[in-house]
């Protein structure tokens, strides 16, 4: 326990001694590890009799690290993996002069993200910095490089000199690194060891192959498959720069494909992103904007005043120390699977709590949810690298509620994790307020080239030579900036014919097609609704696949929907968003930019089941019967001269496939998003896809 007295030495210091052994045996000390960062503090005392002339107090830890060659990496004896990224160490206002209190938010957020360790590229630290990661638990890389280009022996010793015998008490520091791409001294690697009494290893991080240390190969920006090769050779793989975290590509993108072949593979050591944060000047010449001199170094997952990025989340997901499968099957009995990642804590130091939950509708214009009702988990005694199950105690009538949530809390109560499961039909209230009442019946007006539909203020044009809608009016009888749709994402529809008929009150139109599109079928309702029942078959590779219309951008204020939120996804970063009602008002925010402002507004949104999108001209809501995407306007995940990736055409998708994103040096220097795993790959589509949505142009009742 802090504070007790755990050990006492002494020795006598004769004139003109520089050097002084002090000795002391504990028994059984506590163990130093990132998941538990049991820290001893030693105070020193040089007296004359009783008088203290001077006097010192350090913290440090008790670990132990290995490298075991063609093995892994071990602590305490325990093999090891590192979920890892690079720091530079940046602020704009200040540069790199930063204060404790940074230093302690940076080590906070990386915590957040589930990671374990850091690599301080590419200079040491401030004393600071290392001392929050001794109490909360990284592992780090201390480095001294010259960038791509190495210190001179002559430069490099004292330098190393001055390095070590700084750092070599701190438990966080686990290796040294000489050099980086090129900037590697070997002159240097024994003048590491000549002043650390510990004997920590040394590291060459290096982006080409052949440059392996102690075992260990640490190439920068292999492909996914060519990461593979490396895991299957005889050295240990930890790479020290890997998906580069560019603008809104890397990072959290393509990571769980690498992070499960890591995980999965003997002789890998983990990795380290590319890299914690953009570094951003403030320009006082340019009205205290902040630059980041263009492509060169907005690179994090965190903006410069560490704003979150969507990769912060995904990256928080995909490295949780608890693991839950995505879906609950059909038969679910309250028994969900659990995997244990840590490497040193046991799931029953943990705690769980399941929580029924009701989502607001449309017409409550809320956000958020309520909770019905709430329980214990009893914790499963389930040891590092173990799988085993979690009992749910849920009352009978669980099925009833919108939508079940499962919360994890590490031993400290700090939360994991949290996972969300739609329970059942969250969109009951639409077909309530879909009824007409004692409202008359649709009209039509039928002309050579139009047929316009019009039910309580509510009016919708469509062209018979293509069956596209061209215009909407709201009860306002205002022209809404919605239509020219539904317009496939991939192929040209090609008009066939053209049904309608009257049902009650009601009214249907119906366009058949071939090529892109096979059949679009509407419905008018008395009260303003309309239904679209639509319709394509796609086969082969690609980006996207669904419908789109025109929306004018410029009209929008705000959006709210249910579903994945609140941050937009990419085909390989589904990970980082909870199901829930969210509402953002429209930025036109670029990771990477100023003034980082998120999340984005724009961009692909994942699972949803229906979104309101409030405009000048008044609110759309659209509903669907079962979640898709949706596409919100023109954005780009770099600030290249055309949209990258390249996107459906129109303003506003619904879509049953989106495309992966890149990173800026998955191989070489491009943004291939094929390079980064197979959730990186097109989307292989083969069959017939369909929904329905609901639209209505009004104010609900």
């Amino acid at each position: 326990p802090e504070g007790n007295l755990a050990g006492t030495c002494s020795a006598l210091v004769a004139k003109g001694d520089t050097l002084v052994r002090l000795q002391t045996t504990l028994e059984r000390p506590l163990l130093w590890t990132a998941e538990t960062p049991r820290l001893y503090k030693v105070v020193i005392s040089l007296k004359r009799g009783d008088e203290v002339l001077y006097r010192m107090e350090e913290k440090f830890g008790f670990r132990t690290v290995e490298i075991r060659r063609g093995d892994g990496i071990y602590l305490n004896g325990k093999r090891i993996l590192m979920k890892g990224i690079n720091r530079h160490a940046f602020w704009p206002e200040t540069g790199r002069t930063l204060s404790r209190e940074i230093d302690l938010m940076d080590v906070q957020l990386m915590k957040a993200m589930h990671m374990n360790a850091v690599r301080c590229s590419h200079y040491p630290p401030d004393k600071s910095f290392l001392e929050i990661c001794d109490s909360l638990g990284l592992y780090v890389l201390d480095e001294l490089a010259g960038w791509q280009n190495a210190y001179s022996t002559e430069a490099g010793e004292p330098l190393v000199r001055e390095m070590v015998l700084r750092d070599r008490n701190h438990p966080s520091v686990i290796f040294w690194s000489n050099g980086n791409e090129g900037g590697t001294n070997p002159e240097l690697d024994d003048d590491f060891l000549r002043y650390d009494p510990s004997g920590r290893q040394v590291v060459h991080c290096h982006h080409r192959p052949g440059n392996d240390y102690n075992g260990i190969e640490t190439n920068h920006y292999e492909s996914y498959e060519s990461t593979r090769s490396i895991l299957q050779d005889s050295l240990i793989y930890m790479t020290t720069e890997f998906l580069h975290a560019q603008n809104d590509g890397g990072g959290g993108a393509g990571l769980r494909d690498y992070w499960e072949l890591m995980y999965g593979s003997a002789r890998s050591g983990g990795g380290f992103l590319w890299a914690l944060l953009d570094e951003g000047v403030m320009r006082t010449d340019l009205g205290r904007a902040i630059d980041v001199n263009l492509v060169n170094a907005p690179d994090g997952v965190l903006g410069p005043h560490r704003e979150k990025e969507g990769s912060f989340y995904a990256i928080r997901e995909i490295f949780s120390p608890v693991v839950i499968p995505g879906e609950l099957p059909a038969d679910f009995d309250g028994t969900i699977p659990v995997e244990n990642r840590f490497f040193f804590t046991n799931l029953n130091a943990c705690s769980f709590h399941w929580k029924l939950l009701e989502f607001p509708s449309p017409g409550e214009q809320l956000s958020g949810h309520r909770v019905l009702s709430e329980g214990v988990v009893q914790s499963p005694d389930l040891g590092p690298g173990k799988q085993g199950k979690l009992h749910l105690a849920l009352p009978g009538s669980w099925s009833t509620s919108d939508a079940l949530r499962l919360e994890a809390f590490d031993p400290s109560g700090a939360r994991i994790m949290e996972w969300t499961w739609p329970a059942g039909n969250a969109n009951e209230w639409l077909e309530a307020s879909m009824e007409g009442g004692e409202l008359p019946p649709v009209a039509v007006e039928d002309s050579d080239s139009l047929i316009i539909l019009s039910a309580n203020g509510i009016s919708l044009t469509f062209r018979k030579e293509n069956g596209l809608l061209q215009e909407v009016k709201n009860n306002g009888n205002r022209k809404i900036s919605f239509g020219n749709g539904p317009l496939p994402c991939t192929g040209v529809p090609v008009l066939e014919g053209m049904d309608q008929s009257r049902e009650g009150k009601k009214y249907h139109l119906v366009f058949h097609y071939a090529g892109a599109l096979d059949r679009v079928a509407w419905t008018m309702y008395p009260g303003g609704w309309v239904e679209m029942h639509y319709s394509y078959t796609l086969s082969g590779d690609h980006a996207f696949a669904g419908i789109s219309f025109d929306f004018e951008e410029g009209n929008v204020i705000s959006v709210r929907w249910f579903g994945e939120g609140p941050y937009r996804v990419w085909k390989n970063r589904m990970e980082g968003t909870t199901l829930d009602v969210w509402g953002k008002a429209y930025n036109n925010t670029m990771a990477g930019t100023y003034p980082w402002n998120f999340p984005e507004f724009k961009g692909y949104h994942a699972g949803v089941r229906w979104m309101e999108l409030n405009t000048l001209d008044g609110k759309i809501l659209v509903a669907g019967d079962d979640p898709v995407f949706v596409r919100l306007f023109e954005f780009s995940a770099f600030p290249e001269p055309t949209h990258h990736p390249p996107l459906p055409p129109g303003d506003l998708s619904f879509l049953d496939a989106i495309p992966p994103i890149g990173t800026k040096m998955s191989t070489g220097l491009n943004a291939s998003a094929a390079s980064t795993g197979p959730s990186g790959m097109l989307n292989a589509l083969d069959g017939t896809f369909e929904h329905t949505l609901y639209f209505n142009f009004g104010i609900l009742p």
